[in-house]
């Protein structure tokens, strides 16, 4: 059904078939596209004199958007609560010795990559809330839902990028045998503290590597999501060629979403932000990634 409505009506998701008034804008000025950035929201929304013909068949109606995004937000949590009972359970398993399955992770890697199909940018919004009990499983549960989201983008094998979905789950189990007093330290971390951070990758490694069918994608990315193209991380100062395509998108993911998490000691960086970051700092990152994963953020709408 189309249907005209003022330009500062116009909310991301909607479809446009017609604006009307703003032919200086290249990307305004065409005729039909889904509406998918911020940026160009705003510009719409700027234009008061400006009219938009939305085709609700294709996207968002005016009335339904605010209601299609609690409708959004709430199967997020749902599925986000589900998820961290079953890893609750699985590292639960790990600490107590026991062993575990890539079967009984599937169901939250399932679940996540659903999400990431339907919702993509309210799921990872969602996972950025986290209170000190919760940063582990939430992080590994965002880095999980990126990896998946990025490898798609680069246009992966979905059997490599259900892969990389669990290694993003996993990817950090290490963290396992480190106390959460240090984990959960607010201030400066002394001498011994960081090694016990640094040793993480190296012990969820060993830890992965005695459970039965752990893909070598997930044990390679458990081990080396730390090193840096610059041959300066840990554990084993890998650089450039040494380092996997894997573990490169791991490090991203990981990085992106530790510093636009929202937790009770540390204040968010945005996403341009964390972006204009990660292209600055250099050797840590392979930043031809870094630019294609600024890409699929901005195609997906997470920001």
């Amino acid at each position: 059904m189309l249907k005209r409505i003022e330009a500062r009506q116009v909310r991301t998701g909607m479809f446009i078939e017609m604006v009307e008034g703003i032919w200086h804008d290249p990307l305004l000025s065409r005729r039909r596209f889904l509406l998918r950035h911020e940026s160009d929201t705003l510009k719409l929304n700027e234009c008061a004199d400006a009219g938009v013909v939305i085709n609700t068949t294709k996207g968002l109606d005016v009335r339904n958007t605010s209601r299609k995004i609690e409708i959004d937000v709430k199967a997020a949590r749902e599925t986000i609560q589900r998820s961290v009972e079953v890893l609750e359970d699985v590292f639960g398993r790990l600490q107590g010795g026991d062993g575990i399955t890539v079967d009984q992770v599937e169901p939250v890697i399932s679940s996540v990559s659903k999400s990431m199909d339907d919702h993509p940018a309210v799921f990872i919004s969602v996972t950025r809330l986290k209170s000190k009990d919760e940063v582990t499983f939430l992080h590994s549960l965002s880095v999980s839902a990126l990896m998946i989201l990025f490898s798609r983008h680069l246009g992966l094998d979905e059997e490599v990028v259900q892969t990389l979905g669990t290694a993003g789950l996993l990817h950090d189990v290490g963290k396992l045998e480190i106390p959460l007093e240090v984990l959960n330290k607010e201030g400066r971390l002394n001498e011994d503290e960081i090694q016990l951070i640094r040793d993480h990758p190296e012990k969820g490694h060993a830890i992965l590597s005695r459970q039965e069918g752990m893909s070598e994608i997930v044990l390679d990315v458990c081990l080396n999501h730390h090193e840096r193209i610059d041959g300066k991380g840990y554990p084993r100062k890998l650089s450039h060629g040494e380092i996997s395509l894997h573990a490169r998108l791991a490090a991203i993911c990981d990085v992106y979403d530790a510093v636009t998490s929202v937790r009770p000691y540390k204040a968010p960086w945005s996403a341009k932000e964390a972006l204009s970051w990660m292209l600055a700092n250099e050797g840590h990152f392979d930043r031809r990634l870094v630019k294609k994963f600024a890409l699929c953020l901005s195609i997906a709408s997470v920001s």
